[in-house]
């Protein structure tokens, strides 16, 4: 049954999942997981060993998703 409700029909829109960058620091093909460390220093354990260690990843919902392009990274603060 379809919600009537506005703001859960608006967020059924919107794509879903959080999205992010890390380096894998290692790959376990046995458990079939990775250790990636995110640009704040923080490190993940990932389901998913499709990218080499040393490698830029993308990582969706905590599942490695594919190798990302190595570009330069700048923060800025407003």
């Amino acid at each position: 049954m379809a919600t009537v409700n506005p703001w859960k029909r608006f967020i059924g829109l919107l794509p879903g999942g959080a999205k992010t960058v890390g380096e894998v620091v290692s790959v376990d093909t046995a458990a079939g997981t990775s250790v990636l460390q995110l640009r704040t220093g923080s490190q993940v354990v990932a389901r998913g060993t499709s990218v080499a260690a040393g490698q830029i990843a993308f990582l969706v919902d905590g599942q490695v998703m594919g190798q990302a392009p190595s570009l330069p990274q700048y923060d800025f603060e407003v």
